[in-house]
């Protein structure tokens, strides 16, 4: 795989992104970082394991040892520092969120990705696994339906809501009601009062005031429709910044995918609430 500078564009701190750049631009140094990330190791072990001879490997580390990404212990193994290991967590992330893009390729290029901020894109990795749901010329509300089934079944659910569906919202509330379920939802004021005016029943206020659903209202929102719930996570996307895109849908449903993006949604609503 290869990484290119492009992925680091947000990344605020300039020693961090140098760090980064010093190790990906040298294939040596990075599979030495990453031989390390598992588990300390002798230049002969490192030699054995990355076919390289043992000057180059000695360049290698020496590199890695000036930058304090790398240590060397009393008894001749080399070991990853603290530096070291954040900076190779950050790497594998940033493998993992190209997975992710690569697996649903034709998803990412066809949306805007614009207004999320670096610090979301890199929880990207929660959809390696997810299945694209597509608008088809004989069943065009496919992912809107299944979106709403698996809505119908949920009790607690979280949402992420930058746009105003009252369909969405009707079903929301339905299954609450019906499961004595729980919504806790980060939407704009804009969002919040255009739910308020169409809830002609009465169902939204009934539910706050029974504390069945907990508004956090904030300014502004990147373009993520996010909704997790005990049964299944889903994306949506805007084409631009303007124009929402109910024709395309990722989604997940096995349970320790479920569990990250409960996380994603846990960590999204405390850097949004910040």
């Amino acid at each position: 795989m290869i990484i290119s500078e492009e992925l680091f564009e947000g990344i605020c701190d300039l020693d961090d992104f140098n760090l980064l750049k010093f190790v990906i631009s040298s294939e040596l140094r990075l599979k030495i970082l990453f031989s390390l990330y598992e588990s300390s190791k002798s230049i002969k072990e490192l030699e054995s394991e990355i076919n390289r001879k043992s000057g180059n490997i000695s360049r290698g580390l020496n590199e890695l040892k000036s930058c304090k990404l790398i240590t060397k212990l009393p008894n001749k193994l080399f070991a990853i520092s603290s530096t070291g290991f954040l900076v190779a967590k950050n790497l594998e992330n940033l493998m993992d969120n190209m997975g992710s893009i690569e697996s649903n390729g034709e998803f990412w290029e066809n949306h805007s990705i614009k207004s999320i901020p670096n610090k979301f894109l890199k929880e990207l990795s929660i959809f390696n696994n997810s299945t694209l749901v597509k608008s088809t010329i004989t069943d065009f509300a496919k992912p809107i339906n299944l979106y709403l089934e698996n809505i119908k079944k949920s009790t607690y659910i979280c949402m992420i809501l930058p746009v105003f569906s009252k369909i969405f919202n009707d079903a929301v509330n339905d299954a609450i009601i019906e499961h004595d379920g729980y919504l806790d939802l980060v939407t704009t004021k804009n969002i919040y009062d255009l739910s308020i005016k169409s809830d002609s029943d009465n169902k939204i206020k009934s539910l706050v005031r029974d504390k069945k659903i907990k508004f956090y209202i904030v300014d502004d929102l990147p373009n993520i429709f996010f909704t997790v719930s005990d049964q299944f996570a889903s994306l949506y996307l805007f084409f631009d910044d303007v124009v929402f895109d109910n024709s395309e849908m990722l989604l997940l449903e096995d349970d320790l995918n479920l569990n990250d993006a409960y996380r994603f949604y846990r960590f999204f609503k405390n850097e949004i609430l910040k």
